[in-house]
């Protein structure tokens, strides 16, 4: 009987989320700590040892830039250099294995099962400790041709702002405004220290004036951005995921209100909605990503 059966692996800084999956249908879930020790060697091992069984396929999400043919340029947060783990996976299992960056993954998972189901094509924006994003046209996932299709955290707001400094190492770049950390930052600026970004967020929703104008600077940036990208990509639907999006309705109406702000007349049709999977997204988005 052909084996339809596929693992879904996405691997993060702690912890990895495996899904073994028969179509659409989650079988089961478990995870792996992520052992990053010793330059992240055991990490591909671990995570073949806990497989449950054959399947036809299976995809690893990663937190980095991963290029057309499979290489991984660097995932920092993992202590891997370039690499192919695909390689190293399939010897130990036996397992065909596809790889792809973790918001690519999560921009699949949503735009067939979650905030985008129903649109061929969408953006999804990844709202974390960094913005992250990934392209999904006529249902396709688009990746570029050096696998950093949607990186909208790396748009320059202002490159004259010298308190905005990047990871990247660049300045002003958006996501020195628009992810977790950048709001904190914000809101320290404007006087307010020792929160975190949820704490800011339920404040200014419950009225507090100076962390409100934080948010809506915030939003306001970030609706620049996914205007920006729309008048390139031209999505029919934008899906706000990440730990910041769980401000809901009180942050998606305010990015709907700068994105109509900024966005090209023809790109006003676009819809801007909520993610629904959750932190389960990425390991959907490789399991579908294996089967495609």
């Amino acid at each position: 009987m052909e084996n339809k059966r596929y693992y879904g692996i996405d691997i993060g800084g702690t912890t990895v989320k495996v899904g073994l999956f028969e179509g659409e249908k989650l079988l089961d879930k478990w995870s792996v700590p992520t052992v990053t020790a010793d330059g992240g060697r055991q990490i591909i091992p671990d995570i073949a040892a806990s497989l449950r069984g054959p399947a036809a396929g299976a995809a690893l999400a990663v937190p980095g830039a991963v290029l057309p043919d499979g290489t991984v340029n660097r995932c920092v947060n993992l202590g891997w250099g370039v690499c192919r783990p695909t390689d190293e996976f399939t010897a130990l299992t036996g397992i065909p294995c596809k790889v792809l960056n973790d918001a690519n993954a999560a921009a699949l998972g949503e735009q067939r099962l979650g905030g985008g189901k129903g649109f061929e094509s969408v953006l999804f924006v990844a709202l974390g400790t960094g913005v992250g994003a990934g392209v999904v046209l006529d249902g396709r996932l688009r990746v570029g041709a050096r696998g950093t299709a949607g990186e909208l955290g790396h748009l320059c707001w202002d490159p004259a702002d010298t308190t905005a400094q990047c990871t990247c190492g660049h300045i002003g770049c958006l996501e020195q405004y628009c992810s977790a950390t950048g709001i904190v930052r914000l809101a320290s600026q404007a006087g307010v220290t020792g929160m975190i970004c949820k704490q800011v967020m339920d404040a200014a929703a419950a009225g507090d004036k100076r962390l409100e104008a934080v948010v809506d600077k915030a939003c306001d940036i970030l609706g620049w951005g996914i205007a920006s990208a729309c008048a390139i990509v031209d999505p029919e639907a934008v899906v706000l995921g990440g730990g910041v999006a769980l401000a809901g309705e009180y942050l998606r109406l305010k990015v709907q209100d700068a994105f109509e702000k900024y966005a090209f007349h023809a790109c006003l049709g676009t819809e801007i909605h909520l993610a629904t999977l959750g932190s389960d997204a990425g390991m959907i988005g490789t399991a579908l990503y294996a089967m495609d």
